[in-house]
């Protein structure tokens, strides 16, 4: 498999975002280094890496701010999983899509009855 394929299934297999946007980073030898170090401890490209290093450091807002105590475990177990970046499709990604689904279900019923 040729490393430009390799890159394109990492990209748009993996990087679930919908705009991947490319560009220059200078960074200190040292710190690249470390960064690849942990890359292939954790089987990840440098790429993968580095957006995993700023997810952590600047995550996304939260998609519905609810106040339900179970939504708000369930939202907060599924970011638990996605952070580890489990492969599409398999168990962990799954389980953590279900609960997705079933907090954004408790957050909609709960407006429904009034929250």
């Amino acid at each position: 498999m040729s490393i430009s394929l390799r890159t394109n299934i990492v990209h748009h297999g993996i990087m679930k975002e919908e705009a991947l946007l490319q560009f220059k980073l200078l960074l200190p030898a040292a710190l690249k280094k470390r960064l690849e170090t942990h890359a292939t401890l954790n089987r990840r490209s440098l790429s993968q890496e580095i957006v995993v290093a700023l997810e952590e450091k600047y995550p996304a807002a939260e998609p519905d701010a609810t106040s339900d105590p179970a939504a708000r475990l369930l939202f907060w177990l599924a970011k638990r999983i996605r952070r580890r970046n489990p492969k599409p499709g398999s168990p962990r990604d799954k389980q953590a899509a279900l609960y997705e689904r079933i907090a954004g279900d408790i957050a909609e019923r709960m407006k429904d009855i009034g929250e």
